[in-house]
């Protein structure tokens, strides 16, 4: 039985009083069937990652890049070495950037099989790109460390130690956070407002947003 798909009543057959043709066909712009449940809208990203645009493509190639462990991580040890991390970057850039927060709950048991998420694993790569870029490098080679080499807890480890190290460390706090140009800047009254950031604390700033 023809009905009208907006009000539901019965229409007209063919030959009766009252028949539209253009009635029984279904109407142009009508909206498209709802998905099945659990899919997002059409054109929408899954759910859980950032609308298209939203993410630089440096960062989303950053992320990409993570490698997956050999074996499974633990979770205790990804989650001690978020809070390392945290707790480092609170120190070094006095609060001024957002903290990383993965939820490791999304999983059952105690394993990470995945590649570390990107939330985290762009972090560690822009905090070692920074140290490669302060001081000739000298604090890279003090505290650096391989994200790319991360795949197993052992390696995660190892990062953890080594931002615990760099926590306790106020030159470097200092070497992070001071104007691009330092005392040149100051001497020329060019020294930038309160809570600028300069190159290196942009890219940190970016990979931890």
């Amino acid at each position: 039985m023809p009905v009208d798909p907006a009000t539901g009543a019965r229409l007209p057959y063919p030959g009766e009083p009252g028949y539209d043709p253009a009635m029984a066909a279904p109407a142009q712009g009508m909206p498209p069937a709802a998905p099945a449940a659990g899919m997002p809208p059409a054109g929408m990203p899954p759910e859980g990652m950032p609308p298209e645009g939203g993410v630089p493509p440096e960062i989303a190639e950053i992320a990409a890049s993570a490698p997956a462990p050999k074996k499974p991580y633990t979770v205790k040890a990804l989650e001690t070495l978020v809070k390392q991390f945290n707790d480092t970057m609170n120190k070094l850039a006095d609060g001024q950037l957002p903290e990383v927060d993965v939820d490791f709950t999304v999983v059952e048991g105690n394993k990470w099989e995945q590649p570390l998420p990107p939330q985290l694993f762009v972090p560690l790569v822009a905090i070692n790109e920074a140290l490669k870029m302060l001081e000739e490098g000298k604090y890279a080679d003090k505290y650096g460390f391989d994200p790319m080499d991360m795949t197993s807890d052992v390696e995660v480890r190892k990062a953890t130690a080594q931002l615990k190290r760099m926590a306790n460390d106020k030159k470097l706090a200092e070497d992070l956070m001071k104007p691009e140009g330092g005392a040149e800047e100051a001497a020329e009254g060019q020294a930038p407002a309160p809570g600028e950031f300069d190159n290196d604390d942009e890219m940190l700033a970016e990979g931890l947003a």
